[in-house]
């Protein structure tokens, strides 16, 4: 029985489709991992953050609210205040916010 030498370059003339179909699998595949994948991250992130941000504004405008009725409460106590007023707690709450204005304000760069 004699081997024949044109064998396997018949064979691999007739795998040419398999290489070439195999070939553009990878390309493709590499293009993808470098464009599609680094999008994903990032849009990954974006929805992290937004969702952070939305929770971080519940969050502080629960706490702002908690401030005020423990301003509210502690101000009840004094003695020129009656039960249910809160005039005092925004002023206080009001002078805070204007100092921290201001604050801000002088740190500013200028223009």
């Amino acid at each position: 029985m004699s081997i024949d030498p044109h064998i396997p370059a018949q064979e691999a003339q007739d795998d040419w489709p398999a290489k070439a179909s195999a070939t553009i699998v990878q390309y493709v595949g590499t293009v993808r991992e470098k464009t599609t994948g680094p999008a994903l991250v990032a849009s990954r992130y974006a929805v992290y953050v937004v969702a952070m941000a939305l929770i971080a504004v519940v969050v502080a405008i629960l706490l702002l609210v908690l401030f005020i009725r423990l301003l509210v409460a502690a101000t009840s106590q004094l003695p020129f205040m009656e039960d249910g007023e809160t005039w005092l707690a925004y002023y206080i709450l009001g002078a805070i916010f204007v100092l921290g204005g201001a604050i801000m304000w002088r740190k500013k760069e200028p223009v």
